[in-house]
C-alpha cells in the first residue's frame, strides 16, 4: 500500500494571527510550516516530530457560502484533539498563571484540559507513570472520532488504511488506533449515557456522527493509494483532484459517514 501518515488535525479560529500568538506563545507550540498566501499554519510541540501538526483555519468567505458557514459553526466546542505532557499539575498551573483557563479533570491526576480564546477545548493527557516530570505539551498524541460502533470503526481503520490497534493505558474498553508508536493516534469512541455528567454533552457528541473530523493524512502518491482504497470498499467524498496550492486533495467517509481528508504535497 502507498505509504500513508496521518499530518494534521484542523480546528477553527475566529482570528488566524491571534490564535497563533495563543498557541505559541501560551502553550509553547512552534510553527511547523506556514502559507500565508492559502491561510495555512501547522503548529507542533516541536519543530520536527512524527506525530501530528495542529492546523488552525480561519474561515473565509472564498471557501464558498456553505463551506464557510459550516466552518464558521464549528469554532469552539470540544475538538478532541489531545497533547501529551510529563507534568499535568505543573502545566495547567503554567497556563494558569498566563491566563489560559485551564483544569485537571480526574482524580489522578492524568487527564486535564484548556481552552483557546475562541472556546476550542483541548486535552492534555499525562501517562500514569512518567518517568520524567517535565512541564509543557510534548506531542499531539491522540485525537477522538465520534462512531455508532467504535469496534467496526477500528477494523475500518486497521483493514482500509493499515492502522496498528492498541489499548489505551488506564482507559478500560477503549483502543486507539495509529502507524507507530510517535505517530498521534485516532481514539474511536460510542458515546453512552453513563459517560457524560450533563445529558446536553451526550446529544452533542453524538450530533457528530457523520461529520467532517478535521484529520488529514498525506500521502506519497495518492492516485495510487484512491485506487487501493477503492478496492477495498472505501467511499470518497471527492476524488483526488490537483488544488491552486500546488498539492493534490481528495476526501473519504469511514463507516459513519465521517470525512477525513488526504494530501498528496508537492516535492
Amino acid at each position: 500500500m502507498a505509504k500513508l501518515q496521518l499530518t494534521d488535525l484542523e480546528i477553527y479560529v475566529k482570528d488566524l494571527k491571534a490564535a497563533r500568538a495563543f498557541y505559541t506563545k501560551k502553550i509553547g507550540l512552534k510553527v511547523r510550516s506556514s502559507m500565508p498566501k492559502w491561510g495555512y499554519l501547522a503548529l507542533g510541540a516541536t519543530k520536527g516530530g512524527q506525530d501530528a501538526s495542529l492546523t488552525p483555519w480561519q474561515p473565509t468567505a472564498d471557501w464558498g457560502q456553505d463551506v464557510y458557514e459550516s466552518r464558521l459553526k464549528m469554532i469552539g466546542g470540544i475538538t478532541g484533539i489531545g497533547f501529551l505532557t510529563n507534568d499535568l499539575k505543573g502545566t495547567v498551573a503554567d497556563l494558569k498563571k498566563k491566563g489560559v483557563k485551564a483544569e485537571i479533570e480526574r482524580e489522578d491526576g492524568t487527564f486535564g484540559r484548556f481552552t483557546d480564546p475562541d472556546g476550542n477545548v483541548l486535552f492534555l493527557a499525562q501517562p500514569a507513570k512518567p518517568k520524567i516530570r517535565r512541564k509543557g505539551v510534548s506531542a499531539l498524541t491522540f485525537v477522538t472520532v465520534v462512531s455508532k460502533d467504535s469496534k467496526k470503526t477500528g477494523e475500518f481503520f486497521k483493514k482500509a488504511l493499515g492502522m496498528k490497534s492498541h489499548r489505551v493505558p488506564g482507559e478500560e474498553g477503549f483502543t486507539d488506533y495509529r502507524f507507530s508508536e510517535k505517530e498521534t493516534s485516532i481514539m474511536p469512541f460510542t458515546p453512552t449515557k453513563e459517560m457524560y455528567d450533563n445529558p446536553a454533552d451526550y446529544d452533542s457528541d453524538l450530533a457528530h456522527i457523520g461529520e467532517e473530523t478535521g484529520i488529514g493524512f498525506t500521502t506519497d502518491d495518492i492516485y495510487k493509494l484512491q485506487e487501493q482504497l477503492l478496492a477495498k470498499g472505501v467511499r470518497f467524498k471527492e476524488k483526488a483532484e490537483a488544488q491552486g496550492w500546488g498539492g493534490i486533495m481528495a476526501r473519504f467517509f469511514d463507516l459513519d459517514d465521517n470525512v477525513y481528508s488526504l494530501v498528496q504535497y508537492e516535492d
